[in-house]
C-alpha cells in the first residue's frame, strides 16, 4: 500500500510537469505564428515551425492520458478514499473532453479547451499535494510531568 502511495505522488509530479510542457508547447507555437512577418512566405514558414510544437502538444497529451491511467491504478492500490479515486477519474474524463473541445471547429467550444486545461492543472495540483506520500511523520510532542 505504501509503494502505491509513493507511486501516486511521483505520477502526480510527472503529470504536473506534463501540464507545464503543454503550456510551453502551445505558447511556443503561438509565439512563432504571432512573430511572423506580414507576407505569405513568412506566415507559411511560421506555421510549418508551429506545426512541430503543436505535434509535441498532441503527443504529450497522449502521454498524459497514460499518466492519468497510472494515477487511477495507484489510487486503487493505495486504498485512498473514494473521493480521491473519483476526482482522479475526473481527470481522465477531462482529458477526453480536451480532445472534443480542441477538434470541434467551433470557436466558442474550442475556447473551453483552455478553460478545462486550467481546471485540470488545479485538480492535478490539488490531488498531488493532498495525497503527498513523502511527508515527514509528525514528531510526537513530549509532555512534561
Amino acid at each position: 500500500m505504501g509503494i502505491f502511495r509513493k507511486a501516486y505522488s511521483v505520477a502526480g509530479v510527472v503529470l504536473m510537469l506534463q501540464f507545464l510542457l503543454q503550456l510551453y508547447f502551445i505558447a511556443a507555437a503561438a509565439t512563432t505564428i504571432y512573430s511572423a512577418d506580414d507576407n505569405s512566405k513568412s506566415v507559411y514558414a511560421a506555421f510549418k515551425v508551429a506545426d512541430t510544437y503543436t505535434g509535441l502538444h498532441l503527443l504529450n497529451a497522449g502521454v498524459m492520458y497514460l499518466t492519468i491511467l497510472a494515477l487511477i491504478i495507484c489510487s486503487f492500490g493505495s486504498r485512498y478514499p473514494w473521493r480521491t479515486t473519483i476526482l482522479t477519474a475526473v481527470l481522465l474524463i477531462q482529458i477526453l473532453l480536451q480532445s472534443v473541445f480542441a477538434h470541434t471547429g467551433v470557436p466558442v467550444v474550442g475556447g473551453l479547451h483552455g478553460v478545462n486545461a486550467l481546471i485540470m492543472i488545479g485538480l492535478g495540483g490539488y490531488l498531488t499535494g493532498r495525497n503527498w506520500a513523502f511527508r515527514r511523520p509528525a514528531e510526537k510532542a513530549v509532555s512534561k510531568p
